[in-house]
């Protein structure tokens, strides 16, 4: 898949899960100011576009030319950025949970793509970007609006860390021949792809019994139990994987997509869940 529609893919759960730090913020009666709201989402948004020029930017293959373009994009976004994060300051939005989310939000950004850490092809960057996605994401929403961080945050925001970072590998496991001749150096390559296809079946069911835990810890059952529908393709998605590791012929695309699907429809049973009760 072209890196354009991963971009696009990428934006489309970050607003997921941004929206679900909102509904937990509307669930407890803080929501106050739509204007924050959109422009979080939007600071957000192009900071992981500048991220993933960098990216670009860096990567071993791209000529001088090419190299010099993405660096002019990735300094547009960060520029926006960095302005809307002055707006934020003046309109007195950016408490001191807030700017710690946005620095450490920012921090992955950079290091994604520029040396010397290049999270990307580090072997850890996946790990990173699914505590991001499911952790650091939904706090800042939330911070925007409260100015302050809520357990509920990490009950909702660990299952979700355990599937990004099970969907992750999903979606590298068809790449696996290529990095190997490559040399490049990803989660799946470290963990080898046996033992990464096990890792991936058990992240899946560690992010449902987490969810099932926070039932016990408080989490109302009524936000938690439409949850049951991804649950059932996380499980599809192990059946299907254990066949891949049985030698039957891996389903790729099927499972990439069943991957991003079941991580977006939990993050938006939940977002739906908080949002109306």
């Amino acid at each position: 898949m072209r890196r354009s529609r991963l971009l696009a893919l990428l934006w489309a759960l970050e607003a997921l899960c941004y929206a679900l730090g909102l509904a937990i913020a509307r669930y407890l009666g803080l929501f106050r100011r739509w204007d924050a709201a959109w422009m979080g989402l939007l600071w957000a948004a192009l900071l992981l576009g500048g991220g993933e020029a960098l990216g670009r930017a860096f990567n071993t293959r791209a000529g001088a030319g090419e190299r010099r373009r993405w660096l002019n994009q990735a300094f547009v976004f960060f520029a926006v950025v960095a302005l809307e994060t002055t707006f934020l300051a003046e309109q007195h939005l950016l408490s001191p949970t807030a700017v710690l989310l946005q620095l450490m939000l920012a921090l992955i950004a950079v290091a994604w793509g520029a040396p010397p850490f290049r999270l990307a092809v580090s072997g850890y960057g996946e790990a990173l970007l699914a505590a991001a996605l499911g952790l650091c994401v939904p706090a800042l929403a939330f911070a925007l609006q409260a100015g302050t961080w809520h357990r509920l945050l990490g009950m909702v925001g660990m299952p979700l860390f355990a599937m990004a970072l099970a969907a992750a590998l999903a979606w590298d496991f068809p790449n696996y021949a290529a990095h190997l001749r490559e040399g490049r150096r990803t989660l799946l390559m470290r963990l080898d792809w046996r033992r990464a296809l096990h890792f991936h079946n058990l992240a899946w069911l560690t992010g449902f019994l987490l969810l099932a835990l926070d039932v016990a810890l408080g989490l109302p059952w009524e936000i938690v139990a439409p949850c049951g529908i991804a649950f059932l393709e996380a499980l599809m998605q192990i059946w299907m994987m254990r066949r891949v590791g049985q030698g039957a012929r891996p389903p790729w695309k099927w499972l990439r997509l069943n991957a991003l699907l079941t991580l977006a429809l939990t993050a938006y049973v939940l977002t739906v869940g908080f949002w109306r009760l």
